[in-house]
């Protein structure tokens, strides 16, 4: 008898794990159980740099994981050090086998998916722009001698005019081997870069591996080429779509959620949507909140998340923070339990998604201990 009711339990048991699992196959799933957490006042909680993109000899542990032993069931990962003309093909190389290597091993282990973004380089970068700033940073005072004509690269994708580009940079030297006649066509090769990438997101069987996948974000800020002042919000809306096909057309059996996020400094509801391209193109609704660790901002950030869950939630869409990090003195040692935790919990702001871009002050104990209880609280859904 004693046997009967434990054989009776254990399948039950594992009829639960594998529907959970089951359920979390494919975007349909994912974004089913991310609206199911929302509406019951649950997270999904992720964190950008989980694992090391970047890792030598197949070692892509971080610190996050080291120190706490995290598994999380959504992690943030970057195309931007596996794709582009700026960097050498075989440091790209390595970094798309560090990325296919990381989804593949967290999915058939954990059944963890990859949160991404996309830090594309400018197409007329050289190597004349500083090796940092100068891959993402479209006149920054860095780089002095940027074309000045080409300040609306969007403009010249999606119309297919501007100059030959794409130099690349092999050695510190600018290449020619790479060069395009324009933008559009630069930008093709780099969405097929990227879409090849994704087409190895594959399990044992050969089946997608779902992805979340956030598009030119912070798009109301200046720092990027697909920013404000060099886009116009039709153009951005046309830019967001034509990326959204590219990707569909040349990974046609890719899972992937689509991600819309802008900056916290929106905090009006139309200029918040003015670029957002239409409910069909988007998954998930965020945006990004570095001021939310300051606790003098907090009232005016609390209305921002109100506003922005808000807005997903009269769309049927998952909200999310795509960024945020405890970056402020005065929080550094309980930004988790004094920010995040009133947020979700006290102020009852519903996210699916939280997702931990960089955490600068976290080096020390307490600072672990405060997301260490953070990640105990029974509204964070996490592996372990």
């Amino acid at each position: 008898m004693r046997i009967s009711v434990f054989l009776v339990f254990f399948l039950s048991f594992i009829q639960l794990v594998f529907a959970q699992w089951n359920d979390w196959a494919n975007a349909a799933g994912v974004r089913s159980k991310l609206l199911k957490a929302q509406n019951e006042g649950k997270i999904y909680f992720s964190q950008f740099h989980l694992y090391n993109g970047r890792g030598e000899n197949g070692n892509y542990t971080s610190k996050y994981q080291e120190k706490t032993g995290e598994i999380l069931y959504i992690y943030g990962l970057d195309f931007y050090y596996a794709s582009g003309t700026y960097f050498d093909s075989t440091y790209k190389a390595n970094n798309k086998k560090n990325i296919v290597d990381i989804v593949k091993k967290q999915w058939m282990e954990n059944r963890a998916i990859p949160s991404f973004s996309w830090h594309l380089e400018n197409p007329y970068v050289t190597s004349a722009f500083n090796d940092y700033m100068g891959c993402r940073f479209r006149m920054h005072k860095q780089v002095p001698d940027y074309p000045a004509e080409h300040q609306y690269v969007v403009q010249e994708i999606l119309e297919g005019t501007g100059s030959v580009c794409g130099f690349g940079r092999f050695s510190g030297k600018d290449s020619f081997l790479n060069v395009f006649p324009n933008p559009a066509s630069w930008f093709d090769a780099m969405t097929r870069e990227v879409a090849s990438i994704i087409n190895e997101f594959v399990d044992e069987d050969g089946a997608p591996i779902p992805m979340i996948f956030r598009l030119w974000h912070e798009m109301e800020d200046d720092w990027m080429w697909w920013g404000k002042s060099s886009v116009t919000p039709k153009e951005y809306k046309r830019f967001f779509i034509l990326t959204e096909r590219k990707i569909n057309k040349y990974a046609p059996k890719a899972e992937i959620l689509w991600g819309y996020g802008p900056d916290s400094y929106l905090d009006d509801e139309n200029d918040f949507m003015a670029r957002y391209p239409g409910d069909e193109y988007v998954d998930i609704i965020g945006y990004d909140d570095y001021q939310l660790a300051n606790p003098q901002k907090f009232k005016r950030e609390l209305r921002m998340a109100r506003m922005v869950s808000n807005i997903a939630q009269k769309r049927n869409k998952v909200a999310a923070i795509f960024e945020t990090a405890n970056r402020e003195d005065e929080t550094a040692d309980t930004f988790f339990g004094s920010i995040l935790k009133p947020l979700l919990n006290d102020y009852k702001v519903k996210f699916g998604l939280v997702q931990i871009w960089s955490s600068g002050k976290f080096n020390g104990e307490r600072q672990y201990r405060d997301r260490q209880n953070f990640l105990k609280e029974n509204y964070v859904l996490k592996i372990r």
